[in-house]
């Protein structure tokens, strides 16, 4: 093996560009707007929080963790408040309790949904959708118009995988990027390969955080319920 020069070894990688330039103030993300707190730290959990539309939103398990991420990647999500709402209801011994759902979904069309998150397994023996069907005939719908329980059968291991992908590449702002890969959107005549559209970008890895971002934003389709990688097919998404 040829020994590499200290001029070489030194010499810039022109396939990284520079880092960005930073600002002197760091803008810290917004607190939690979740209508109950708890602490963070558990010898019986896994909680922690995770930092969604510059939102913190604290979760008290992974399941949490993993529903606040796929929910918010779907493209009819337009935000999230965790622990919530808190609301009042009358229990079949006509005594009243209160209950607080794990997350508060925003819709684009407007609507509210109350998502409480759950294993499949306890489900049933937590008796949440005989709580849930109490609350239903008596919550407003100015706070929710539908009540959910999601468990981990509502979305697949690829799913999980976009979705943190998805939030980890929106956090970067690449306009001249995004804006290549817009074009060559508007020029695909069909489906395309997330690699042969990388390539033609020649932007390399930082097309395909691009291509991702398009993804999530709804410009471009996937043809398969599959992992976000360079052989994956992608179509543009019809036009509205």
């Amino acid at each position: 093996m040829k020994k590499m020069t200290k001029q070489q070894y030194l010499k810039p990688n022109t396939a990284v560009r520079a880092p960005a330039p930073s600002g002197e103030v760091w803008t810290p993300p917004q607190p939690s707007k979740g209508e109950r707190t708890f602490k963070l730290t558990s010898k019986g959990s896994v909680r922690g929080f995770v930092v969604i539309d510059g939102v913190r939103l604290n979760f008290e398990s992974r399941a949490e963790y993993r529903a606040f991420v796929v929910i918010r990647s779907r493209l009819d999500t337009l935000r999230l408040v965790e622990q919530s709402p808190r609301v009042e209801y009358v229990d079949a011994n006509g005594r009243v309790r209160t209950h607080v759902f794990d997350l508060k979904v925003f819709r684009r069309d407007g609507s509210v949904v109350a998502v409480d998150v759950k294993p499949f397994a306890k489900v049933k023996s937590s008796g949440i959708r005989a709580t849930h069907a109490l609350i239903a005939g008596q919550i407003s719908p100015k706070i929710a118009n539908r009540l959910l329980v999601f468990t981990e059968r509502m979305y697949t291991p690829s799913d999980f995988y976009n979705a943190e992908l998805m939030l980890g590449v929106a956090r970067q702002h690449c306009p001249e990027d995004d804006e290549a890969i817009l074009k060559l959107i508007a020029q695909m005549k069909g489906p395309m390969k997330i690699g042969d559209l990388v390539a033609k970008s020649r932007l390399e890895g930082y097309a395909f955080n691009a291509v991702v971002r398009a993804i999530a934003a709804g410009r471009l389709v996937m043809t398969e319920r599959r992992r976000i990688d360079y052989g994956a097919v992608v179509v543009p998404a019809p036009l509205h």
